[in-house]
């Protein structure tokens, strides 16, 4: 087996040579995938098998808009693709996102030009609200002359952008792509830029990790990596798709698109997100029953999508599979506890068409393809999920 470690507009993959599917995985550390040893740096979680990356769906046409953000290019896959749970033959999708455009986009926004909090955005400098609050205090310039209202239009292509008197290049506006990643959350982590116990949006206090510990902290060797690939620009600024509390592992999606984390984060999407709960003994029936039929959480009755033990697979029998679209602020744990389930320990394993690879260690991550990206918004995937 030959391993090579490539650079391309600043991300990192490791290509093994191999015909069976291989992981590779990133994160804080050593990082052990197959034969190959990682130290810092990001890398693609991807499978050599063919047909793979092939993307046909039946759920992509609900609404028009939905399909805005998207460029298509003919492929040929292999027959194997439906018996790997992947999509069927059919077009190889690119995520574009807010950036990548279609021509007539892209040509409207030349015309009408953006809200300069969202160019600071796609820029890498902040959040829309973080970019606001910069501009509010004076600190930007466009075309040398100082602008104070975050809604004032601009052109990147044309205008330019001073932070602190420091012409502003970076993020995903450079790059011409977003980024998608999955993470496997350990405990103690937080999911949210800080640390401190603030506010969030909605003036709820938000929890604190151990120690100050982000969960983007986890992502931050790619980030290292892509400034190295990219001197003098600011990286593209990543966000988590929704959260989990500090204390529930597993997987967490991490990008750089706004509009897709959106799709997939609001109910309205069907997205449905599955957890399993392991208790200190096993559940009843009773209780499985009463989970069932959910619980107000945040001034609403919730009920969950599926509730079921987990069987069949060798392990412990005290573990509930519970499915949820709603996300709500610990919905699942609440859930839990209106039948008097105790949550020894609580992971989620899937979002939507997407599942955890179980090769994917606590604290790693690994960077999503097309076909992956697809998986999380493909319905017909939510029970069995996709094959990396």
């Amino acid at each position: 087996m030959m391993s090579s470690l490539t650079t391309r507009g600043g991300r990192v993959a490791l290509n093994n040579n191999n015909n069976n599917a291989s992981f590779q995985f990133f994160g804080v550390g050593d990082t052990r995938s197959k034969n190959n040893v990682i130290r810092g740096g990001a890398a693609s979680c991807s499978s050599s098998r063919r047909g793979s990356g092939s993307f046909s769906s039946d759920n992509t046409n609900n609404n028009n808009n939905n399909n805005r953000g998207f460029s298509t290019t003919s492929s040929s896959s292999s027959s194997k693709s439906n018996e790997n749970n992947s999509p069927p033959q059919g077009r190889k999708t690119r995520f574009n996102g807010d950036v990548l455009q279609t021509a007539k986009e892209k040509k409207q926004t030349k015309l009408e030009g953006q809200r300069l909090s969202k160019a600071l955005a796609a820029l890498g400098v902040a959040s829309r609200r973080g970019s606001e609050a910069i501009i509010f205090d004076g600190r930007v310039k466009v075309n040398g002359t100082k602008v104070l209202e975050p809604q004032f239009k601009v052109n990147l292509d044309v205008d330019v952008i001073e932070l602190d008197d420091k012409v502003v290049e970076g993020g995903v506006e450079y790059a011409g792509e977003h980024f998608y990643f999955l993470v496997n959350k350990p405990k103690g982590y937080v999911c949210s830029t800080k640390t401190g116990g603030g506010m969030n949006n909605r003036g709820e206090k938000e929890e604190s990790g151990t120690g100050g510990k982000k969960a983007l902290d986890l992502l931050q060797a790619w980030t290292e990596q892509w400034k190295k690939g990219n001197p003098g620009k600011l990286p593209p600024r990543l966000f988590t798709v929704g959260r989990l509390d500090v204390q529930t592992t597993g997987m967490l999606l991490v990008t750089t698109d706004g509009k897709w984390s959106q799709r997939v984060a609001h109910p309205s999407s069907g997205v449905v997100k599955r957890y399993v709960i392991t208790a200190p003994e096993r559940v009843t029936s009773a209780q499985i029953a009463k989970m069932r039929k959910g619980t107000e959480v945040d001034g609403v009755h919730v009920t969950p999508v599926l509730v079921e033990t987990v069987t069949g697979d060798g392990g412990p029998k005290n573990r509930v599979a519970v499915e949820v679209e709603d996300g709500r602020n610990r919905e699942v744990r609440r859930i839990a506890e209106s039948a008097g389930v105790e949550v020894k320990n609580l992971k989620r394993t899937r979002i939507g068409g997407l599942k955890m690879p179980s090769e994917l260690p606590a604290g790693m991550f690994c960077s999503l393809k097309p076909h992956q990206v697809s998986y999380v918004l493909e319905k017909s995937l939510q029970q069995i999920g996709g094959k990396f």
